[in-house]
């Protein structure tokens, strides 16, 4: 079973691996205006990181025995997760060579990081808690948005025939 601590350090660990993509895509990047956003990126993820940590180690002990987080045993976490890549080898980062590439990889990571969070929320009784996880999560969403943009505004100028 999962524990509150458990789920909270999960959860830092996705911040964690956010942070490394980003600054590995980083050593990648030529354009001035991608490594702003990767950079932006990788310091949202550091914060992140850290608000999750302060919450387990807010909650570590005094929540332990939430019914609710108790259910959530690790095998049903990881099913219900399914394909979703929380990890840099599962992104494949050293095998992305173009921005663009670097820009899907980004997408894919951060519409899995709004799963991850939609996923946990219903298992986080601590109103306050819930808010932080709504604030991180609409952060996450203004990424994905971002990225989107990027991706969008990449694919117009590789488009032949394109006008300018």
């Amino acid at each position: 079973m999962f524990t509150a601590s458990e789920l909270f350090d999960l959860a830092v660990r996705v911040e964690e691996n956010g942070e490394r993509f980003y600054r590995e895509a980083l050593k990648k990047t030529k354009s001035g205006p991608l490594r702003d956003l990767l950079r932006w990126l990788a310091d949202q993820e550091v914060e992140h990181r850290e608000t999750f940590a302060r919450i387990r180690d807010t909650i570590s002990g005094e929540a332990e025995n939430d019914p609710a987080l108790l259910a959530l045993g690790r095998d049903v976490l990881r099913s219900a997760m399914g394909r979703h890549a929380f990890s840099l080898d599962e992104l494949e980062i050293d095998k992305i060579r173009e921005e663009e590439d670097i820009l899907r990889a980004a997408l894919l990571f951060e519409e899995d990081t709004v799963v991850f969070f939609d996923f946990i929320t219903p298992f986080v009784s601590d109103e306050g808690i819930c808010a932080m996880l709504e604030k991180i999560k609409a952060e996450e969403l203004v990424h994905k948005q971002v990225l989107q943009d990027k991706i969008s505004e990449a694919q117009t100028k590789s488009s032949p025939g394109t006008a300018r």
